[in-house]
């Protein structure tokens, strides 16, 4: 497991804190493999850079959903200061 960003020991889950640690984990895992599939590519070996890439693809999608969750959040918060985003709200915002 990784490294936490940020102590995240005190951190309720669906907190905009949360959605950033999340965020900041699946950029560290696009960059590693990233990283890994340049060595791949030097090491001509193409199936590991094919699965590098689509790994790193894989989470920095999943990076920009979780700013967009964090965008929605942050709306919400500003409409109802103090509040979480509700379930109804993430669900809505998944489809």
């Amino acid at each position: 497991m990784n490294t936490p960003y940020l102590n995240s020991d005190h951190i309720a889950h669906g907190s905009v804190e949360m959605i950033r640690e999340c965020a900041a984990e699946c950029l560290q895992m696009a960059a590693f493999y990233a990283s890994s599939g340049v060595g791949y590519v030097d090491a001509l070996d193409d199936a590991g850079f094919d699965y590098s890439i689509r790994r790193a693809v894989a989470h920095l999608r999943q990076a920009v959903r979780l700013a967009a969750m964090l965008q929605l959040a942050k709306r919400q918060n500003a409409e109802h200061p103090g509040d979480e985003p509700t379930a109804e709200a993430l669900e809505d915002f998944g489809r």
